[in-house]
């Protein structure tokens, strides 16, 4: 066995099925290793757009993979790198390097920076686990941690693999790392259950808080076995939203804050007991910190720890303690108080009315079916959504903590690979389609159908809304004409609400990408979004 095909049966060894990057000359070895293995390799337009496709990619399966070069290649996946480590997403970053021969007296090779350990040095601030692949001795155990840490933490890896180690052979080890478990207290954990099941017997407004470690940590069945047993309302973070199925007869909404509706706001905030599994208390998830809640009445379960009220329990994971509180919990609980849902109305359009993004959003909302994952990019795409009816699990996608733009269009790339029965339906503000367009020629090239509805109102918008300049606004472009460009697909201008509903019902017909260009006011803002900016406002004053 050599060092490049054990990583290869590793990667197998885990289920993964598709590995995103592009080549370059001291991964080329490697890379064509992965061509000929049974894995997927599929070529990007740009490293960050594989880094992208891999972190989506990741979210709906549990593990991801970005292969490229040293350097021009690796630096590149800092940003995605970062938005993954920062979001909890499993990537493995694999980059090829210089050889350990070639570096003998630190020779200026291309790609370098200022020294051979300037990438690696880099990645260490953004993975939770990292492996230089220069000793035949150590490699399949160095293979095994990173992946086992990825595996363990949710959180990417890098693997940096010279050039000449690629064909060095290796034993297989025999035994391979594993993660380590948590030793629980009994007596705490008694002591935990008591508290937590007092409280729920208490109260008269209890409500659970579902956030994205429970999706991220793959206890979704755990947790509907849960709303099961304890018969309470549950809202979602913006992290979490479509953790479970959003029509599920007990679900609310999603909480944020300031940035809620207010029937959401008030059921969260007025509660008496509120059980938080895997929240990410981010300023965007909160609307800018504007949230509310009693922390004498509330439970937070980590995927290692516990909180009730200021009583902190650690080694005790969210997964066991929701194991060992579902055996206690025989049958639902009476809720006394009807929290307000939110109801779905039918979107009737308005022929010839012009469509404004609240519009937008109420027309895609009865577009929706059970096959369809919306991946939204941050800024009003995503604020907007918030209002959306998502019926599958994780079928909705957004980097909603680190909110780089520039995600949608190439993690639609991840996901149909991922789940290829999905369509994914991208919404995007204009200024970050220019940044990835071209990513929409590898769903050309590789037969998928994203749905790509643009937000065109000529600039940035949630800038704008926070304060205006010409740097806000950008080139316009003919978006619908770029199928032209790549060569297959559909293209659509919308202006008013009924084009709008038709291009939609005729994008679900077409099995090729389809763009949509609906052109939006200049000043035209969600709700949601106008919330939130009257907030950022103040404190950039």
């Amino acid at each position: 066995m050599k060092i490049g095909g054990y990583l290869i049966k590793q990667l197998e060894a885990i289920g993964l099925k598709h590995v995103f990057g592009i080549q370059g000359d001291y991964v080329l070895n490697f890379y064509s290793q992965l061509y000929k293995s049974r894995l997927k390799l599929v070529n990007t337009c740009d490293e960050q757009g594989a880094g992208f496709a891999a972190d989506a990619y990741a979210r709906v399966t549990g593990f991801g993979a970005v292969c490229v070069t040293y350097g021009v290649g690796g630096l590149k996946l800092a940003n995605s790198t970062a938005q993954a480590y920062a979001e909890l997403s499993p990537v493995l970053v694999i980059s090829g390097a210089p050889g350990i021969a070639e570096r003998k007296y630190d020779p200026l090779l291309h790609h370098k920076v200022r020294s051979f350990e300037t990438q690696l040095n880099v990645f260490r601030e953004m993975t939770d686990a990292q492996a230089v692949l220069s000793d035949a001795k150590t490699a399949s155990f160095e293979i095994n941690r990173v992946i086992n840490k990825i595996k363990e933490t949710k959180r990417p890896g890098y693997i940096e693999l010279p050039r000449d180690m690629v064909d060095v052979e290796i034993d297989e080890p025999k035994i391979t790392v594993s993660a380590e478990s948590l030793t629980v207290d009994k007596a705490a954990l008694n002591e935990a259950l008591r508290e937590v099941l007092d409280m729920l017997n208490a109260a008269k407004r209890p409500i659970i808080m579902a956030g994205a470690e429970v999706h991220r940590f793959n206890l979704q069945t755990l947790f509907l076995e849960f709303l099961k047993r304890s018969g309470l309302p549950f809202v979602t973070g913006i992290l979490s939203k479509s953790v479970v199925s959003e029509n599920h007869p007990q679900y609310i909404g999603v909480y944020a804050g300031g940035m809620s509706p207010e029937y959401v706001r008030k059921v969260v905030e007025n509660s008496d007991c509120v059980i938080a599994l895997g929240p990410y208390v981010t300023d965007l998830a909160t609307g800018i910190f504007t949230h509310h809640i009693d922390t004498n009445k509330s439970v937070v379960m980590t995927p290692n720890s516990l909180l009730v009220k200021h009583h902190n329990y650690p080694n005790i994971s969210m997964k066991y303690f929701l194991e060992c509180l579902n055996k206690y919990l025989k049958s639902p609980k009476k809720i006394t108080f009807q929290p307000k849902k939110y109801e779905l109305v039918p979107f009737i359009p308005q022929t010839g009315k012009k469509i404004t993004v609240d519009r937008l959003i109420a027309c895609v909302n009865t577009f929706l079916d059970d096959n369809t994952t919306v991946i939204a990019e941050p800024g009003d795409p995503l604020f907007g959504s918030l209002d959306l009816r998502v019926h599958g699990m994780t079928e909705f996608i957004s980097p909603a903590y680190y909110a780089s733009i520039g995600f949608a269009v190439p993690a639609s790339i991840g996901v149909q690979f991922a789940a290829p029965e999905r369509r994914p339906l991208v919404l995007v503000g204009d200024g970050a389609f220019q940044m990835t367009a071209m990513e929409l020629s590898v769903s050309v090239k590789y037969g998928l159908s994203p749905i790509v509805v643009v937000l065109n109102n000529g600039g940035y918008g949630t800038f704008r809304s926070m304060i205006d300049g010409p740097f806000n606004d950008i080139q316009s472009w003919k978006y619908a004409d770029i199928v032209n460009i790549i060569g297959k697909g559909e293209g659509y201008t919308v202006i008013t609400e009924d084009e709008l509903s038709s291009a939609l019902s005729s994008a679900k017909k077409n099995s090729s990408p389809s763009i949509i260009d609906v052109h939006l006011e200049k000043h035209d803002f969600s709700e949601r979004l106008r919330r939130l900016t009257d907030t950022l406002k103040d404190r950039l004053k």
